[in-house]
């Protein structure tokens, strides 16, 4: 399969006296996005922890609009907005890869070709 999109979703420590709920939410992103890829909806989460917390999550998809169905289902919606509220700064993006990047990084370069900045 051909990963064109992906989910980054970062976060930071747990907010002090919510460390046990952090980890539950963490263990319950690892299960949902482990059936998404199971059932091919996407890779499995590659996950990059620092040494001293906090960390990511990177989830490939095949499109950008694969990417944002998966923002939409019910259970996702539900872990992450638990996330928003156990632990800083947490984050959620949808970045281009693959075939994607190279298209938007060619429309990127002729617009400021074209605004003659590069």
């Amino acid at each position: 399969m051909t990963w064109n999109a992906a989910l980054k979703i970062s976060y930071e420590r747990p907010i002090a006296g919510r460390e046990a709920k952090a980890m539950e939410v963490f263990a319950d992103a690892l299960t949902i996005y482990g059936k998404l890829a199971a059932d091919g909806k996407c890779a499995e989460p590659e996950v990059f922890h620092h040494l001293v917390g906090g960390g990511m999550f990177m989830i490939k998809c095949e499109t950008v609009e694969a990417a944002v169905a998966i923002l939409e289902l019910d259970d996702v919606r539900h872990m992450l907005d638990e996330a928003v509220f156990t632990v800083e700064d947490f984050d959620v993006e949808i970045m281009v890869t693959g075939e994607q990047l190279m298209s938007n990084m060619s429309l990127y370069t002729a617009i400021g070709t074209e605004l003659g900045y590069i």
